[in-house]
């Protein structure tokens, strides 16, 4: 794959992320962010849940908008970044004691780098199953008739899309709930 589309140390640093405050593994959260998804996709093909075009157009507009808005809050952390840099420099420039808490803040801000990049990533993707439903939701002719297209709905695209949704959800709450750590923190 070319590396200018390896989205790998992404997806890595993303659930590096997932672990406790000293760095440790956290099952808690391994749970959270990916068996708690999971079970909604499993629990979408036993309840019949099936992915519709307004469920899908739905689902686009949410991954387009959560896109532009996160890439808005990528600057923003790379801005909080800059000037947390540029303090420290200052300070220790003019040799008065550096913030204590400068290497939590340069940690919670990198988290965020991975954490709002594979948000990003997540919303592309759901797109993507969204586009993909549609094409192979327009070779079903007959809705009554149990045909591939139909069953390749139920079993793929729809869990697909609500394990990457409820993924999505939960990780955009990690990211409000880390920036407002950080803009809280003296």
């Amino acid at each position: 794959m070319s590396s200018k589309i390896n989205i790998k140390e992404i997806v890595l640093g993303h659930f590096g992320t997932l672990g406790d405050v000293d760095g440790g593994w956290s099952w808690l959260d391994f749970v959270t962010f990916c068996c708690v998804p999971v079970l909604f996709g499993f629990l979408s093909i036993a309840s019949g849940f099936l992915l519709t075009k307004d469920i899908s157009s739905l689902l686009v507009n949410f991954g387009a908008i959560f896109t532009a808005l996160l890439l808005s809050v990528l600057v923003l952390v790379y801005d909080q970044e800059s000037k947390l840099d540029e303090r420290r420099q200052r300070d220790i420039d003019l040799k008065r004691p550096v913030d204590s808490l400068y290497p939590a803040k340069k940690k919670l801000l990198d988290e965020l780098y991975y954490n709002i990049s594979f948000s990003i990533l997540s919303s592309l993707v759901l797109i993507a199953i969204c586009f993909a439903f549609s094409v192979a939701d327009s070779f079903i002719v007959d809705k009554t008739k149990t045909s591939f297209s139909l069953v390749l709905s139920k079993l793929f695209f729809t869990p697909i899309a609500v394990v990457v949704c409820v993924n999505l959800l939960l990780t955009i709450v990690m990211i409000v709930k880390r920036l407002h750590s950080l803009l809280r923190m003296k």
